[in-house]
């Protein structure tokens, strides 16, 4: 990464590091690996975003990961959905600290005002299904669809990280979602993977 990028992650470490006395932000076992576990473990989602135009919602984005990561990484367009307001106080303050671009919204996914967007992203929030459910009770929001079928038909692309019961997640998802993804092996842990369902190609 560019001089510039590296002295916002020295930022982003020390503004997390602060605010980890007073807020739980990331697991104690994490926290002495911070670079690895969560810097590196986002920053490889960035292959798979960087050709993506529109906007990029990250699904309960806790302590910016993968969503602020991505945007430090150049990335623009990329939403934050947060529901705890203490952490979206954090995501402010990181946001000012290190002159970054991306957006907060404070609500619950269930909540969400629909927008417009190219891609979900999750990372370490909840199951697979869970995931595609909140991603197709997001997609009714929008005055153009209005079944699940055509929900899912107009889903945007979406990209998780998930830990070592990634296979047992999938074959909770049911078959009428018609919801395949592709794989890919995780950089940062052996048993983690990367899970994208594709439909633009990129």
């Amino acid at each position: 990464v560019s001089r510039e990028t590296y002295k916002k992650f020295q930022i982003y470490y020390d503004t997390l590091i602060k605010w980890q006395r007073s807020i739980n932000l990331i697991s104690r076992s994490s926290s002495d690996d911070i670079y690895l576990r969560h810097f590196l473990d986002s920053a490889q989602l960035y292959k798979f975003t960087k050709k993506i135009k529109g906007n990029i919602l990250d699904f309960g984005s806790g302590a910016g990961f993968p969503g602020a990561v991505l945007s430090m990484f150049g990335l623009p367009n990329i939403i934050l959905i947060e529901s705890n307001k203490k952490k979206c106080s954090f995501l402010k303050n990181l946001k000012e600290e290190t002159n970054s671009n991306f957006e907060i919204i404070n609500s619950r996914i269930e909540d969400l005002d629909f927008l417009q967007s190219s891609l979900i992203v999750s990372r370490a929030l909840t199951s697979t299904k869970n995931l595609i459910s909140l991603s197709i009770d997001y997609m009714l929001k929008s005055n153009e669809i209005n079944t699940e079928e055509e929900a899912i038909k107009n889903l945007p692309n979406l990209l998780f990280l998930k830990g070592k019961n990634y296979f047992e997640e999938l074959k909770d998802i049911p078959d009428k979602w018609k919801i395949n993804f592709s794989f890919y092996s995780s950089i940062t842990s052996a048993e983690s993977k990367i899970l994208m369902y594709n439909k633009d190609n990129l």
